[in-house]
């Protein structure tokens, strides 16, 4: 990375002259006046992101507009001199406007805070929920804490894992393993980041539960395919979190108790109107109750701890700074009274700079982050796997904001470093990363919306130079009745990062991470998606999306039959075709939804040069077959009523069975090789004899009803909830893994009641 560095930055001020190029352009727009700020909740200085900022002209009525940032940022230029009335609203906030007078050169800092206006509040929702739905494309939503109170879980508090699972083209192995497949992507192939901070695994061995709950959370971009030049180093998909600040006006607290998770969440403002801490810390108790509700043992252990300090450091900057810490143990098999013992537990720490100068229309950012993964399985006769990784990096972001178009660029850097071991297999290994990125989002008029980017990401330890074109376009037909959205996106994408697992099993429990293999090309993806959004019949939303991923050198890892087998990789070329529909409806006191995926994911050995440690009769032949991620059809099916302090949430969900490698039995392998004919004395490994081809059979499919029903109750200081629910209501036996050796069936949660309670002081 400091050789890359040193490209850009020379000792005579090559990076200061980089960001003066990009800056240039903006100088012409000098003699125009600038309105610029931020939009924050009265109540606890929350930013508003979204929140509409408008002037309009007193003199001839012309209008310019604006929407504020992730931070509540907002810059209005290019304004003729004059007297405007500004205007500023959001989803159930009282309308804020004022009286400006600009001069040329006028330079304005306003600092805008919005009153939530509680009557209108259920009408509003709806009102912003229909505009928000055709907006985004294809390939990409917006997901805001309310909308994760849908979704019914073991819990009081929502969790966006819980929400990820009921949108199609999102696959998951069932309710424990904490993974994700997203649009046929593997786990290792998804970017998921916490205000910018890259998370290795931030999904709990409970699959409902991840490091990002709906107390926490601002708002999350989640992009299915086709996502932007900003994002990268990620073959399939990005989630980016954002979470809120601590409330800068008062300390509140929250608690709750549940079978599943309980919960502390404390905000304290350390500086009045400028400074706030946000901590939270939860853990489970499953393990310690399930005797007593179930009759059976759930030993599974898992929580998180996060704290974020945010500070307005002036009406032009902010900086915050996060911390998180997730961990999560189980015995995912219990075979024949041995656990199988999975562990996993992540670690960041970043920084967020922000900073909008009174002259320039333009916001900038410095990120910086060190994150770290590290985690070990102990399968039931076979040796101990273990496995680190670690990044850390820095990006400098710049978006200028030119009219209603909006111009993003960076520069960034990372190194990584891993450490794995697979039985007797040992690797330590490190690389680095760097690079430049540009899109423009052009709204070149009301109706049509075009977003060009390139992304160049250098990979050192290759010495290669790989450029990313990033392309979308969204039209909106104005002469239609009702409004809808036409999309197509296409992008080409590099990973040099890939993920390690052991084919052999039926589920990938343990995932490792570790370098692609040096001697081929760096694995790279091209998608393709088109789609529709629209209102039909003025009572339903609406989603159509086609989709297409071709996957290029992808190395598909296996540990291999047995325990004493070295690691095998075998280069592969992909693809992930599929269709996702939409159907909701959307009513003040009921919200309904039909989601549908239809998904095919194929994989086909490329044996045009075998890696170095493979040996010949272990390169798999060139048959098609489908990795165990594939679900052709999933449905999910998502109904919440609420009336009053009172709410029902109601979901059934069902995916059809993924693929797995069927085995005939097993033998004793001996270590021909130990000195003295020690062979004669000791056990050997246990080795797995193939039936049939690979992933040439499936599991059964998987389906399962859950139900929650909540009830608040308003004090004057405080707030509770009392929940209660069940999961797997009818008590399916849905099959989570298979033990090989043991011939052994391990079935996933079975019918567990609820009931949880949480008080919040207001």
């Amino acid at each position: 990375m400091a050789s890359w560095l040193s490209r850009l930055c020379t000792p005579h001020g090559g990076c200061w002259v980089w960001v003066l190029w990009m800056l240039f352009p903006l100088a012409t727009q000098a003699q125009f006046a600038t309105v610029r700020g931020r939009v924050i909740d009265a109540a606890d200085a929350q930013p508003l992101s979204g929140a509409a900022v408008v002037v309009e002209s007193m003199d001839d009525g012309r209008q310019m507009g604006t929407a504020a940032d992730d931070g509540g940022y907002f810059i209005l230029t290019r304004i003729p001199p004059g007297t405007y009335l500004l205007r500023s609203s959001f989803v159930s906030y009282l309308e804020h406007a004022d009286t400006l007078s600009l001069d040329f050169n006028a330079n304005v800092a306003l600092e805008i805070a919005l009153q939530v206006d509680e009557a209108q509040m259920d009408e509003v929702v709806v009102e912003s929920q229909r505009g928000n739905s055709v907006d985004q494309g294809v390939g990409v939503q917006t997901i805001r804490p309310s909308m994760l109170a849908r979704v019914p879980t073991p819990g009081v508090s929502a969790d966006l894992a819980a929400y990820l699972q009921t949108q199609p083209g999102v696959v998951t192995q069932g309710d424990r393993g904490g993974q994700l497949f997203i649009r046929g992507g593997t786990p290792t192939q998804n970017l998921i980041m916490l205000d910018g901070m890259p998370i290795f695994q931030p999904f709990h061995i409970v699959g409902f539960y991840s490091a990002f709950p709906a107390d926490l959370i601002a708002f999350a971009d989640v992009y299915t395919s086709g996502f932007g030049a900003r994002y990268g180093g990620r073959l399939s998909s990005v989630i980016d979190v954002n979470t809120r600040n601590g409330n800068k006006q008062r300390v509140v607290g929250a608690a709750s108790v549940a079978p599943f998770l309980s919960t502390v969440r404390l905000e304290i403002p350390f500086v009045p109107e400028r400074v706030s801490i946000l901590a939270s810390a939860r853990e489970s108790v499953i393990e310690r109750i399930a005797p007593d509700i179930i009759g059976e043992e759930l030993p599974y252990r898992f929580g998180d701890r996060f704290a974020k300090l945010h500070a307005f450091l002036n009406r032009t900057s902010s900086l915050e700074l996060t911390a998180l810490h997730t961990f999560d143990e189980g015995d995912i098999a219990d075979t024949e009274g041995i656990p199988n013992l999975l562990r996993w537990a992540n670690t960041a720490y970043g920084g967020n700079y922000t900073y909008l100068p009174e002259e320039s229309p333009v916001l900038a950012q410095i990120r910086f982050f060190v994150s770290r993964l590290e985690s070990s399985y102990e399968p039931f006769r076979s040796p101990l796997r273990t496995a680190k990784a670690q990044t850390g990096g820095v990006e400098a972001k710049f978006v200028y904001y030119l009219g209603e178009s909006v111009v993003h660029a960076g520069l960034f850097g990372r190194s990584y470093s891993f450490s794995n071991r697979f039985g007797e297999f040992e690797n330590e290994e490190f690389l680095s990363e760097g690079g430049l990125y540009g899109d423009v989002r052009w709204q070149v008029n009301d109706a049509l919306r075009i977003e060009p980017g390139l992304r160049m990401h250098s990979f050192p330890s290759r010495s290669k130079i790989s450029f990313e074109p990033r392309f979308r376009i969204d039209w909106q037909p104005p002469r239609l009745e009702e409004q809808h959205t036409f999309s197509f996106a296409w992008g080409q994408y590099r990973q040099d990062i890939i993920g390690l697992h052991n084919a052999r099993d039926v589920t990938d429990a343990f995932v490792a991470w570790a370098p692609s293999p040096p001697n081929r090309p760096v694995p790279k993806a091209t998608h393709l998606s088109a789609g529709w959004k629209g209102w039909v019949f003025d009572l339903f939303t609406a989603s159509l999306e086609l989709y297409r991923k071709s996957f290029d050198d992808l190395a598909f890892a296996e540990y291999g039959g047995g325990s004493q087998t070295g690691l095998l990789i075998n280069p592969v070329d992909g693809t992930s075709t599929g269709l996702d529909m939409k159907l909701e409806f959307l009513r003040s006191d009921f919200y309904g939804a039909l989601n549908y995926g239809l998904g095919k994911v194929t994989y086909l050995p490329n044996n045009s040069a075998n890696l170095v440690g493979i040996a010949p009769e272990r390169v798999l032949p060139p048959v098609k077959f489908s990795p165990p991620h594939d679900r052709r059809h999933q449905v999910n099916l998502l109904g919440r009523y609420g009336r009053g302090a009172l709410s029902m949430s109601v979901q059934w969900q069902f995916g059809s069975g993924l693929p797995f490698t069927r085995s005939a039995g097993f033998y004793d392998a001996l270590d021909l090789g130990q000195p003295d004919g020690a062979f004669h004395t000791q056990a050997g490994q246990p080795q797995l004899i193939q039936a049939g081809n690979l992933y040439d059979s499936r599991l059964p499919a998987y389906h399962r009803l859950d139900i929650s029903i909540e009830r608040q109750f308003e004090l004057p200081r405080f707030r509770a909830v009392l929940q209660g629910g069940a999961i797997n209501v009818y008590n399916r036996a849905n099959l989570f893994d298979y033990d090989l050796f043991a011939g052994r069936r391990i079935d996933q949660l079975p019918f567990i009641p609820s009931l949880g309670l949480s008080v919040e002081v207001k």
